[in-house]
């Protein structure tokens, strides 16, 4: 496989800022969102997919960075020990809704379903299409769903690889929120520790080992 999408990065940056500055939905204001910057890399073709952008991570700057989601990146680093290297370093990282939806002023929410349609079709498909994955993990349900075009039962999938029929594997995850520990348990995981025993599984078994051996030279070529 390829692993450079240099030439889509361009056009990938004009989505991005176009993302920057949609206000379409008035249901969402005051549009808060990650940076493109805050993205990761689009350079080994592989994507996480998560739902939207919650309040703590917004607040950290960086996706997936709650409590519960840095179990996200602690299964990637697992699974690359002994290098350090963090989940940015090799995937792009996005949400189906690119504003956070708030609930008053503090608390996060549910996107409704013209948030999720209207970001879905001007926004991460567009993404996908440029970045050509190998490989995407998607966190949620609602994730699974814009991703694969299809309602699925997402305790059912949990962890399996599906053919998106696009030229990309797709491994849809429970989220881990707090929220969501029933989804978890009736997808057999017991606890956060499990899933990030499961995660640095999959991130060892799907992430190819070309990618593996270029993220091991960067990391060699960065150490001090």
């Amino acid at each position: 496989m390829s692993l450079s999408v240099d030439k889509s990065l361009p056009d990938l940056a004009g989505l991005l800022a176009r993302v920057e500055r949609c206000r379409i939905c008035p249901t969402i204001a005051p549009y808060r969102k990650f940076p493109a910057p805050n993205r990761g890399t689009p350079k080994y073709r592989l994507m996480i997919v998560g739902e939207a952008p919650g309040r703590v991570s917004l607040e950290h700057g960086r996706a997936f960075s709650n409590p519960r989601n840095l179990t996200i990146r602690r299964g990637f680093a697992r699974a690359m020990a002994p290098l350090r290297l963090e989940l940015d370093d090799a995937f792009y990282l996005t949400d189906v809704v690119k504003c956070w939806p708030a609930k008053g002023l503090t608390a996060n929410r549910s996107p409704v379903a013209a948030e999720i349609r209207i970001c879905a079709d001007r926004f991460l498909r567009h993404e996908i299409d440029l970045i050509s994955p190998h490989l995407v993990m998607t966190f949620g349900a609602l994730a699974a769903r814009a991703v694969t075009g299809q309602k699925l039962s997402l305790t059912e999938i949990h962890g399996k690889v599906l053919d998106s029929g696009r030229g990309f594997k797709v491994v849809p995850m429970v989220h881990p929120s707090t929220i969501n520990i029933t989804g978890m348990r009736r997808a057999g995981i017991g606890s956060l520790a499990e899933y990030e025993q499961l995660l640095a599984r999959l991130f060892r078994k799907h992430i190819p080992r070309e990618v593996f051996a270029a993220l091991a030279a960067a990391a060699r070529a960065a150490a001090p």
